[in-house]
């Protein structure tokens, strides 16, 4: 068996998620883990599967298809992403805690892909995301400019970033006795 990521929209309607499950099902892929984040476009369903090995990229992105899902995006995982959000958040904010120096491996690690440039102007009323792009102030000044090319940004996973960042500012002013 392999480990999947798949990521797909759908309509947020009631019954979606059950036609695209069905349709992975009849492929014998094991959703193992789901997690839903709610846009405009409809809902990001993201996957962590367990899928036989015979099975394509091409495969998966026809199950995900006839199971009216669009945009399909599939990588392969690793089995150290069996590790529930919740989990995954709370190490990385434990990290981030322990040494602010790590706010950029920390967000690499949250968002996958992607990559990281600093630029020395503040991000103050800038701040925000698009799909493939995100600007959140750096808590050392300046900000934080995030790029990643598949898959796009959801309001979910920006949230996340910015509530990692908003920590490291949390632990500096502490560290720094000011006040935020």
């Amino acid at each position: 068996m392999a480990l999947w990521r798949i990521r797909a929209t759908v309509d947020d309607r009631p019954g979606f998620l059950a036609l695209l499950a069905a349709s992975l099902a009849l492929k014998s892929v094991n959703i193992l883990s789901v997690q839903v984040h709610t846009t405009e476009a409809g809902a990001v369903d993201e996957f962590l599967v367990e899928a036989p090995e015979e099975l394509t990229p091409a495969d998966l992105v026809e199950a995900v298809r006839r199971g009216r899902g669009r945009e399909p995006w599939l990588c392969r995982a690793e089995a150290r992403g069996l590790v529930d959000e919740p989990t995954r958040m709370l190490g990385l904010a434990t990290r981030v805690a322990a040494d602010p120096a790590q706010l950029d491996s920390a967000l690499q690690s949250l968002l996958g892909d992607c990559e990281i440039i600093w630029r020395g102007h503040p991000a103050t009323g800038r701040e925000g995301y698009t799909a493939h792009a995100m600007v959140l102030a750096d808590p050392t000044g300046g900000s934080l400019l995030v790029h990643r090319f598949e898959p796009s940004f959801t309001p979910a996973e920006y949230a996340r970033a910015h509530a990692l960042v908003r920590l490291v500012a949390v632990v500096q002013a502490q560290i720094h006795g000011s006040n935020l």
